[in-house]
């Protein structure tokens, strides 16, 4: 089994050379939930890295658009475009993809925490939302991907997971976020095997102050909480080439990079960073 005994939640130089390493110059990016929190560090990242063109997605017309004019702002040589839409929207999921075309990547960031407490005394309808968005709506914009993607074209989707698929937390209120997130996760696990030329990779962010981490009332890690820009540089770079080899796989974005590149041949040669049960069978 492989381990990362390394583990940054603070900006730190390898990740920061390896970013510069594999420039993202010349490439398209898709990002929904983009306007805030996790997605906004990712963008700012992406931009950082070189990315041409960048295609924001959020819900709030006037919280994208003003999003766009802030990153328009910082990183004045790539270009942004807003939209507004709600992932579970498959109409005008498929339209924002006719009118943006076919990114380079496709970074699935939009989510939502359901719970409002307990399960027994959860509203179940409310409670359900979360499978609609993170499982079904994050289903729809990549169905939409895929379909609108040239069959000779390669591309790339990076999921934003959590921690919370394959570790246990003595936490309630969190059975529909962790259910529908692990649904979520496994999809990609299995669709990278129909498209071989698409690399799918799942990935937790780490734990970054935003509004979904104050809703989940998740204790803040004994490690600290992770700066934005450490999660933003680690997408960046599972946007290069250079993350080829995780293909399928499951990764936290607070790993030692230099680790992860030194541990490929056995993450391979054992099929690891998958979602499994420990000691029990593989499949074939």
């Amino acid at each position: 089994m492989a381990s990362f005994a390394t583990t940054h939640v603070n900006p730190y130089d390898a990740l920061t050379k390896a970013v510069a390493a594999n420039p993202l110059t010349g490439k398209s990016f898709l990002i929904t939930g983009a306007g805030r929190g996790v997605g906004e560090h990712i963008t700012r990242e992406i931009a950082a890295a070189g990315a041409q063109r960048i295609g924001l997605v959020g819900r709030n017309f006037e919280r994208i658009n003003e999003a766009k004019k802030r990153f328009e702002e910082a990183f004045p040589k790539t270009v942004f475009e807003a939209f507004a839409a709600d992932i579970t929207d498959e109409e005008k999921i498929g339209l924002i993809f006719k009118i943006f075309g076919v990114p380079d990547v496709l970074i699935n960031n939009a989510g939502h925490f359901p719970d409002e407490g307990p399960f027994v005394k959860e509203n179940l309808k409310s409670w359900w939302t979360g499978f609609e968005i993170n499982i079904l709506g994050t289903a729809i914009v990549t169905q939409q991907f895929l379909r609108a993607k040239p069959k000779d074209k390669s591309a790339i989707v990076l999921n934003v997971s959590t921690l919370a698929t394959h570790m246990r937390f003595p936490m309630h209120g969190w059975s529909g976020y962790t259910g529908s997130k692990l649904g979520q996760a496994r999809i990609f696990e299995h669709i990278r095997f129909e498209h071989p030329d698409v690399r799918f990779i799942n990935c937790h962010p780490g734990s970054i102050k935003s509004d979904g981490f104050s809703k989940s009332g998740a204790p803040e890690p004994p490690t600290g909480m992770t700066d934005g820009k450490v999660a933003g540089q680690f997408f960046a770079w599972l946007a290069s080439d250079e993350a080829d080899f995780l293909s399928g796989r499951f990764v936290w974005a607070e790993w030692d990079v230099v680790e992860l590149k030194a541990k490929k041949e056995q993450i391979l040669e054992e099929d690891l960073l998958l979602t499994t049960i420990d000691g029990f069978a593989q499949g074939w």
